[in-house]
C-alpha cells in the first residue's frame, strides 16, 4: 500500500520577469535553507521565452508556470499563492539572495501566532554609488539594524503570509508598485497583526544605472499616490492639499536621515555623503506622486 504524499509545510512563491542569471543566484540561495520542514518553491515567469527547461535542468523540484503575456509582480505572486500547497506561503524576488535561516527565521514569527512576518533587506551593490543610494533610500524601513515589532506594512521581496489571510482579504492587487503597501492594509483592517523580523535577512541587488534609479524612484511616487487615492494612510492629506506636496523632499530627507542615525551611524554618512543624487531621487518620486495627481 503506498503511503499519501505529505504536503509542504512551506511554498516560496518567486514572480520573474526576464530575469536572466540572477535567477539562478536566487533559487540557490532558496533551496539551500536551515530548515528541517519540507518546502516547495514555484517560479511563476511571464518571459516572452519560456524558460522552464532552463530551469528545471538545473532545480528539477522547481515548479515553474509560464504566462504567455508579462504579468505585473502582484499578480504573479497572487497566481503562484493560488497554486502553492504549503500553510505559509514565502515570497522574494529575483534580483534577492536570501540568507540560509531566512525560511526558519519567518517561520518562527509564524510559531509566534502572528498570520503576517518579514524581514530585512541589506545592500546588495554596496559598490555602487547610484546602487547604495537606491538602498539607503528604498529600504530604510526594514534594514536589519531595527528592533523586531509589529509594524503596519512590509515589502513583498521578503515576506511570508498564512494561508487564511488570502482566503480572507484576497491576494494581491494588480499593480506595479504600491500592491504590497495596498496587501498589508487589508491585512490589518481585517484585525490582523504584522511582525518585522529583521533576523531574515535577505540581500537585494539595487539599480546601478542612473536613469533606471530616477525611473523606479518615480515609479515608486506614482505607487504612492495610488496607495494614498485607495486608503487613508500617512500622508493621505497630501491628495486633498496639494499645496504642500512642494515639502515632501523636505520631510522625506528629514525622516530617512533620522531613521539611519538612530540605526547605522556608518550608512547614515554615506546619506549625507550621496545626499545630491538621493536629492534626484527624492525629487523623482515627488513627481512621481505630482503625476499620480494628474492621471
Amino acid at each position: 500500500m503506498n503511503r499519501p504524499e505529505r504536503l509542504p509545510k512551506i511554498s516560496v512563491v518567486i514572480p520573474s520577469y526576464r530575469p536572466g542569471k540572477v535567477l539562478f543566484h536566487c533559487l540557490n540561495a532558496v533551496m539551500h535553507q536551515n530548515l528541517k520542514l519540507s518546502y516547495e518553491v514555484i517560479v511563476v515567469d511571464s518571459s516572452p521565452k519560456d524558460i522552464g527547461n532552463e530551469i528545471r535542468a538545473l532545480y528539477p523540484n522547481v515548479q515553474v508556470v509560464h504566462l504567455r503575456r508579462r504579468t505585473l509582480p502582484g499578480k504573479a505572486r497572487s497566481i503562484g499563492a493560488s497554486m502553492a500547497k504549503g500553510e505559509v506561503i514565502f515570497f522574494t524576488d529575483t534580483d534577492c539572495i536570501v540568507e540560509k535561516d531566512w525560511l526558519k527565521n519567518l517561520w518562527e514569527g509564524h510559531q509566534a501566532g502572528y498570520l503576517v512576518v518579514g524581514g530585512s533587506v541589506l545592500n546588495g551593490t554596496p559598490t555602487s554609488i547610484v546602487g547604495t543610494a537606491e538602498y539607503l533610500l528604498e529600504f530604510v524601513d526594514i534594514n536589519p539594524w531595527l528592533k523586531p515589532g509589529e509594524v503596519k506594512a512590509l515589502p513583498t521581496c521578503n515576506l511570508s503570509v498564512n494561508r487564511k489571510i488570502f482566503d480572507e482579504v484576497g491576494f494581491f492587487p494588480d499593480l506595479l508598485k504600491g500592491e504590497d503597501t495596498l496587501f498589508c492594509e487589508k491585512v490589518t483592517s481585517h484585525g490582523e497583526k504584522i511582525y518585522y523580523q529583521p533576523y531574515a535577512k535577505i540581500t537585494h541587488r539595487n539599480r546601478v544605472g542612473f536613469v533606471h534609479f530616477l525611473k523606479n524612484q518615480m515609479a515608486l511616487g506614482e505607487g504612492s499616490h495610488e496607495t494614498r487615492r485607495r486608503i487613508r494612510q500617512h500622508g493621505h492629506f497630501l491628495m486633498e492639499y496639494p499645496v504642500l506636496i512642494p515639502f515632501i523632499p523636505v520631510y522625506r530627507t528629514l525622516r530617512i536621515g533620522t531613521v539611519w542615525l538612530r540605526s547605522k551611524f556608518k550608512l547614515f554618512i554615506y546619506f549625507l555623503l550621496l545626499y545630491p543624487l538621493i536629492l534626484l531621487g527624492i525629487v523623482a518620486h515627488t513627481w512621481g506622486f505630482v503625476r499620480g495627481l494628474r492621471q
